[in-house]
């Protein structure tokens, strides 16, 4: 594995806000990393910063020559634009590789109705982006991030204000997904289960205190204290099926 991504005591924020400071992470080739912190804990700040749509405060951010990202932002505005179908939001992932201004080719097309089928919404491709449901329209978004190929795959909370049903779908999917695909993965959520099971490595911000964070293997991290002290609340890791389960402990 190639190191892709490395951070040395960066501070990360907007203007002269400072939201996360001395941060330090590698991240190498195939890797899979959790994100996860209680809301407003900087998490969409630092992947941001990290793969270089904002530069840090402090401190610099080094990254593999010629890397790409695919990114999977919580929600898109694409549907107040006007009415693209969505396969024409998937093919929008060429548009980097096949130049602006190019038409799109077989070849180009072949390759998005193959991720929309692997995101089990190729029956969709005629219809507008903004007709389709929360779920329906995530998966396009995740279909367009696979679509231009990156090096690293970036998935900002993609269950975000989906009901019940819904967040269960695209939690089996990105699982299904990660069983796959071979590029690096950052996943930024609030689903434990999948980083305990899935995730090779986590990082942990705590909201309220800017240098207070922790990187390290999911096996280290991901313990009952941890999560209290992220989520203030109890809970319980359970082993069952060879899974790991949590469970929020009402009893304390």
């Amino acid at each position: 594995m190639t190191l892709q991504i490395k951070a040395s005591n960066i501070s990360a924020g907007y203007q002269k806000h400072i939201v996360l400071e001395n941060f330090s992470v590698s991240i190498k080739s195939g890797e899979f990393w959790g994100v996860v912190g209680a809301n407003g804990s900087g998490k969409t700040t630092l992947i941001k910063t990290l793969t270089g749509v904002i530069s840090p405060l402090h401190g610099k951010v080094y990254r593999s020559s010629k890397l790409t990202f695919g990114y999977v932002p919580q929600e898109s505005n694409l549907d107040t634009i006007f009415p693209l179908t969505a396969l024409e939001v998937v093919l929008m992932g060429r548009i980097p590789k096949a130049g602006i201004g190019r038409r799109m080719s077989k070849s180009d097309k072949l390759l998005a109705m193959q991720y929309m089928e692997r995101v089990a919404i190729s029956h969709l491709a005629n219809k507008q982006f903004r007709l389709l449901s929360g779920g329906q329209k995530q998966r396009t978004l995740i279909a367009r991030a696979l679509t231009f190929e990156p090096d690293v795959l970036v998935l900002d909370e993609p269950s975000s204000g989906m009901d019940i049903s819904g967040e269960a779908e695209m939690i089996h999917l990105i699982v299904e997904l990660l069983k796959t695909i071979r590029q690096t993965v950052l996943l930024i959520t609030h689903d434990l289960n999948v980083i305990a099971n899935y995730a090779q490595n986590l990082i942990i911000l705590h909201s309220g205190e800017k240098s207070h964070f922790e990187t390290g293997s999911v096996k280290e991290l991901m313990t009952e204290e941890k999560i209290k002290q992220i989520y203030q609340q109890n809970v319980r890791l359970v082993s069952l099926h060879n899974k790991i389960h949590i469970f929020v402990d009402d009893d304390g």
